[in-house]
């Protein structure tokens, strides 16, 4: 009654014993594997799987089996084909002897859509992370955009009439005697009036328009080029140098120009921040970034301090056009610029706290022209 069960069941079903000998197996199974009925009494049940499954832990437990299981397991059928079934292993006791009911599900075709679905829903992710950066990027384009446009039409109105002010601070300064009771007060003039020239100065770096003129530059010692100019500053706030160069990176088309005046700010930001002594470190590597638009293989320049490093609530806001952390000593523009020109290069900018203390950014410059 149960062999006729076993045959009408219009599924590939096999009897075994806890060793794994098989003592059935239904037509259904034949017409799956394409062997004979009495080739399958022949064989062992690891026998029919492919040779990279036949030491699977299963059948190496099939007498501890409790109750029903199911495992994913990948047959090979007697003309060599492969297809993958789900097996389910339903023990039960005959003749005081542990035997297995095995049903056999092809479900090649399943796990294929399975594996589609998955890298459909990869490559979607892929896709908005990507339309995340294009939006984000779009919102901040658009903010340089009219920043620019509104900081080129204030620095060119304002720009001369400051020059005519600070000509004529220094003039008085030039005519008056040092114990004059107004040299304090017209010093301050001069001071804040070239405060505002530097602002508008950084204004119109910030307006730029120009595209960087880009040729072969050796970043090392575009680099190195600008620590020596820095050297004063470094001394006087008694900060060490270090350098971590694990390698000698190809030459990349910049404008060395636009690069080493990223590379100045972010120095002297550094410095400022260690005012007391500290420790000014530069990496040069090769990395593999998939985060950009465009993943592949990156040279990464890292600058660091040792310095209190940026709050958090800051820390999202630093590339932000007019803010600043230094109060009415900064314009709150450096970092836009710089975050501006690494764009134009086709690069990025990152800033982020160390752990311990002090601050590193990091430029990625792309190695594809």
């Amino acid at each position: 009654m149960f062999k006729t069960m076993f045959e009408d069941a219009r599924l590939p079903l096999l009897i075994a014993d806890s060793k794994g000998r098989i003592i059935f197996a239904n037509k259904w199974l034949e017409k799956c594997m394409g062997y004979a009925r009495l080739e399958f009494l022949k064989n062992n049940l690891q026998e029919l799987c492919a040779p990279y499954e036949q030491d699977r832990y299963i059948f190496s437990c099939l007498p501890d089996i409790e109750k029903t299981t199911e495992v994913d397991i990948d047959f090979q059928q007697k003309n060599g084909e492969m297809f993958t079934a789900n097996v389910s292993f339903a023990p039960f006791d005959y003749r005081q002897a542990r035997h297995l009911l095995i049903i056999v599900r092809d479900v090649t075709s399943r796990r294929i859509r399975e594996v589609k679905t998955r890298e459909d829903e990869e490559r979607y992710r892929r896709l908005l992370v990507e339309r995340n950066m294009l939006q984000d990027q779009l919102h901040r384009s658009s903010k340089v955009a009219f920043m620019g446009e509104l900081a080129a039409g204030i620095a060119h109105e304002i720009n001369n009439p400051l020059g005519i002010i600070l000509g004529f601070v220094q003039d008085i300064l030039d005519e008056i005697s040092l114990n004059d009771p107004l040299i304090e007060p017209i010093k301050i003039i001069e001071k804040e009036t070239a405060r505002c020239v530097d602002v508008v100065k950084s204004l119109l770096d910030f307006a730029r328009l120009k595209p960087p003129e880009r040729i072969p530059v050796d970043i090392v010692e575009l680099l190195e080029s600008s620590i020596v100019l820095l050297t004063p500053r470094i001394k006087k706030n008694k900060v060490r140098i270090k350098r971590n160069f694990k390698m000698k990176p190809p030459s990349i088309k910049v404008d060395p120009q636009l690069i080493q005046q990223v590379f100045l700010n972010i120095m002297i930001n550094a410095i400022q921040a260690m005012p007391d002594a500290g420790v000014l470190a530069f990496g040069i590597s090769l990395v593999h970034k998939e985060q950009l638009l465009e993943p592949g293989d990156w040279i990464r320049i890292s600058i660091s301090d040792t310095g209190n490093g940026i709050s958090e609530n800051a820390l999202h806001r630093v590339f932000d056009p007019f803010f600043t952390t230094k109060g009415s000593k900064g314009t709150g523009l450096g970092l836009s610029v710089c975050q501006r020109i690494i764009e134009d290069h086709k690069g990025k900018i990152e800033i982020e706290n160390r752990k311990g203390a002090g601050t590193i950014c990091s430029l990625y410059f792309p190695i594809k022209d």
